[in-house]
């Protein structure tokens, strides 16, 4: 197919009313395809038809000469005059430029037929066969994709005010201006002479496509100029001047560049190779930033040798000089047929171009290969909204890709001549409709995951600074549809009376689809906290308390609150989090309480309270109990008096002294590992029990008196034991005078230290009696049995005294 946009070529219109032979208008198409102007040949040849419409190699000609100007449908008529009068075997590769002429306008099923008689009746040899087999393919493919049009895209030709009866091609778009090339400028010729045209760079105004007027600095005139490209700066522009081969309408391209100074725009500057190469063409500049390197990228087309076939698009760096590296080949690109019109979109990364050597519609396709994202490393056809039957190259958009600009000779094309359908080429329009979508918003509750009715959800549309905002009323459902528009973003927002709100993204840009998006949100319920301090002792509301709220989950402090005149604190829980509430106050030990994500959850209301102990008294209580053990029957011997005048030290060491003689008298008649057993273990209670609780004893009082001192009220609690050996009675009087014993030693210890304490009851010494009622019941109780029953480990921790207790000013009666 004669590809003009290429050769930037449009034909004169001929009208000769010559009366001659057929053997001269023989000779006259034979000289106007010789030079490629295949209009006049077609004129001619129509002309030379009405002597004889036999002649089938006149149709045959017709059809080539039309094939060539893209009138497939004046192609079709005179390719089917040879295949109905079944004189294929005249012209065997009727079949395929019949085929070909109904691929590029659409029929398929047609095309299909011809494709496989083609192949059926010919040698299976040579690159038209083989291009038959892969046109089949295509085919069917186009033939599957036909139906996937995109509503959303909208392609429209530009008016009269842009777009003529000749070639308009190359849009370019540089800010607020769109730079297209034209070629409705014809040369003056004399009779004879081919026709030609000369290419314009013609600048407008995007929004109301005025035509402004011609800067002559920077596009000169009388030559003939194209593709007319600015790097990102705008400090660049490339080109191409195009000069016609010799006694032909075929042209030959080089790439041009211009840079922009203080003083204006430098002269014209011809690329050096490898950007140009003698005696072949490079065109269709496009000037971009290079992902990698950040120096210019310029992509072109040329038909030098080496390539894969016809054009290929090829690519170079520019260093600062605007010097080219050695060129690339894009190889995963080019096919055997030709490839154009590169465009790369630097925000997504992709690079577009037209080609028919991928599988396509007709003739020139669209095609796309990104180099990030979902599909890279794919050539993907734009498919039918944008791409037809016909030619569509010069692919462009805009970076946020709501516009672009595409050229084609699709029919709704100006024709040159409206008889023939012959050429030409337009400037469209490509408008992307954002689609409208479903957004599914459901909101729940974090903890647990159940849905949540009565929620107020806000729609922001986030893209621009003019945003604007989609609400609902508050529904009982937890569910909620809205409608917004793709390649936008938004952000969600879901509230609801105390409860936390939560947000999301919602991002409607480069979606492979338009099926409802479903975002779900997760609302979390505010608790409320009462909280509570007392003094531990006591049970009484404690005052000026600091306490401090932490979330445990993310290890971070949310609240700390003193309070000078009250007991009572609250705050806010969310649902679901591990929390620790503790208080703290000068000299008083710290209180802790954890709350948990399911205690959260069931009570509406929390309650608790925080017990603060003095710092003294917690030091004391880290004492208890205290153990103090009795020698047998001992204070007062055979007493039945419950009180005594002796005190627990009198009698300690005495008992302490008798080590030896409980180890005699228990492991005299054993023997062995059971003897040294029972040996060590009656040495480790006297030390560790009888001597160290005794040791103990001594610091808890030195550390009690100054608790008194400091004006505090201490009670202290003392149970009494006594092993079984005596009879119930007389051990009920025997752990009562053991208590007492203790007692006198509070009262006399260190000078009576603690004597006006207890005659003023500031201290508190109270008495629990148990008796053997509470002792071991494998402890002996046989008199006779004075191994087991006086000297046996058993029998010796039953004969005690512990002090399991201190509060701060417990009553008589038990009250706090």
């Amino acid at each position: 197919m004669r590809l003009f946009i290429i050769s930037c070529l449009m034909f004169g219109l001929l009208s000769k009313g010559w009366s001659q032979s057929l053997n001269q208008y023989k000779n006259e198409i034979t000289n106007s395809l010789s030079k490629e102007d295949f209009y006049e040949a077609y004129s001619l040849i129509e002309q030379a038809l009405l002597y004889d419409t036999e002649v089938d190699s006149f149709h045959m000609l017709a059809g080539m000469a039309a094939f060539n100007l893209n009138a497939f449908a004046r192609a079709t008529k005179h390719f089917k005059i040879i295949v109905d009068r079944s004189i294929i075997e005249r012209h065997p590769e009727v079949e395929y430029y019949l085929a070909e002429s109904q691929y590029y306008q659409g029929f398929y099923s047609d095309a299909l037929i011809y494709y496989k008689s083609y192949l059926a009746t010919t040698v299976q040899e040579g690159h038209m066969y083989e291009l038959a087999k892969k046109r089949i393919e295509a085919v069917m493919w186009a033939k599957e994709n036909l139906s996937k049009k995109d509503p959303l895209i909208q392609v429209k030709r530009l008016d009269e005010q842009v777009n003529t009866k000749e070639n308009e091609f190359a849009p370019f778009l540089m800010d607020s201006f769109l730079y297209i090339t034209s070629q409705n400028t014809f040369e003056k010729t004399k009779k004879g002479q081919i026709a030609k045209n000369s290419g314009k760079i013609i600048k407008l105004r995007e929004a109301t496509m005025e035509v402004l007027p011609d800067d002559k600095l920077l596009f000169e005139e009388d030559i003939m100029l194209g593709h007319a490209c600015f790097n990102q700066a705008g400090t660049k522009l490339f080109f191409t001047i195009c000069t016609y081969e010799e006694n032909k309408t075929t042209l030959k391209c080089d790439i041009y560049s211009k840079s922009k100074t203080a003083k204006g725009w430098s002269p014209k500057i011809k690329m050096p190779e490898p950007v140009n190469k003698a005696n072949y063409s490079s065109s269709q500049p496009y000037i971009t930033k290079d992902p990698t390197t950040q120096l210019d990228k310029l992509y072109f087309v040329s038909n030098r040798p080496g390539g894969k076939g016809g054009y290929d698009i090829y690519s170079v760096l520019l260093n600062e000089n605007n010097q080219p590296t050695p060129v690339e080949n894009i190889e995963f690109l080019n096919t055997e047929e030709n490839e154009f019109s590169p465009f790369y979109n630097l925000a997504e990364n992709t690079l577009y171009f037209s080609s028919k050597g991928h599988m396509g519609f007709g003739g020139l396709d669209v095609f796309s290969y990104a180099f990030k994202g979902k599909t890279a490393g794919q050539i993907i056809n734009l498919g039918p909204s944008v791409n037809s039957s016909y030619d569509d190259l010069y692919y462009s958009e805009d970076l946020k890709k709501k516009k672009g600009f595409l050229v084609s000779n699709r029919p709704t094309s100006f024709y040159i001549d409206e008889e023939v359908q012959a050429c030409c080429y337009d400037i469209y329009k490509i408008k992307y409709v954002p689609a409208t979508i479903e957004l599914n918003v459901n909101t729940y509750d974090k903890y647990d995951s159940t849905p949540l009715g009565k929620v107020s959800i806000v729609v922001k549309d986030i893209t621009d600074t003019d945003s604007s905002y989609l609400t609902n009323p508050t529904p009982d459902e937890p569910s909620q549809k809205f409608k917004i528009t793709e390649d936008r973003k938004y952000r969600i927002t879901a509230n609801k009376l105390n409860w936390i709100g939560d947000t999301v993204i919602c991002s409607a840009i480069d979606l492979e689809n338009f099926e409802p998006i479903i975002k779900n949100l997760y609302l979390t319920e505010i608790k409320s906290l009462e909280a509570f301090t007392f003094e531990r002792t006591t049970n009484v509301p404690l005052k000026g308390v600091t306490v401090e709220l932490w979330d445990m989950d993310h290890n971070k402090l949310i609240k700390t609150t003193t309070k000078l005149d009250s007991n009572f604190f609250d705050f806010n829980l969310l649902k679901g989090t591990n929390y620790k509430l503790s208080a703290r106050k000068n000299k008083y030990e710290s209180a802790m309480v954890l709350i948990s994500p399911l205690e959260t959850a069931k009570e509406s209301v929390l309650k608790r309270n925080l017990y603060l102990e003095l710092t003294a008294i917690a030091e004391l209580r880290k004492l208890l109990p205290i153990r103090l053990f009795f020698e047998n029957d001992m204070p007062d011997i055979r007493s039945e008096s419950d009180t005594t005048s002796v005190g627990f030290l009198d009698i300690y060491n005495d008992y302490y002294n008798k080590k030896s003689k409980y180890i005699y008298e228990f492991t005299n008649k054993m023997r062995g590992s059971s003897k040294d057993r029972s040996i060590l273990e009656i040495d480790t209670f006297f030390e560790s029990n009888v001597k160290a609780n005794a040791e103990k004893l001594k610091l808890f009082m030195d550390k009690l008196i100054i608790i008194l001192e400091e004006g505090h009220e201490i009670d202290i609690f003392l149970k009494g034991f006594a092993s079984p050996r005596a009879k119930s009675d007389y051990n009920q009087h025997l752990s009562s005078r053991r208590v007492y014993s203790v007692r006198n030693e509070f009262d006399r210890y260190n000078n009576k230290i603690f004597h006006d304490y207890i005659v003023n009851r500031n201290f508190k010494i109270k008495e629990i009696p148990f008796g053997e009622s509470l002792s071991s019941n494998d402890v002996s109780d046989k008199l006779e049995d004075t191994r087991n029953s006086i000297y046996s480990l058993k029998a010796a921790y039953e004969r005690r005294v512990e002090i399991l207790e201190i509060l701060k000013g417990v009553e008589d009666n038990g009250k706090l």
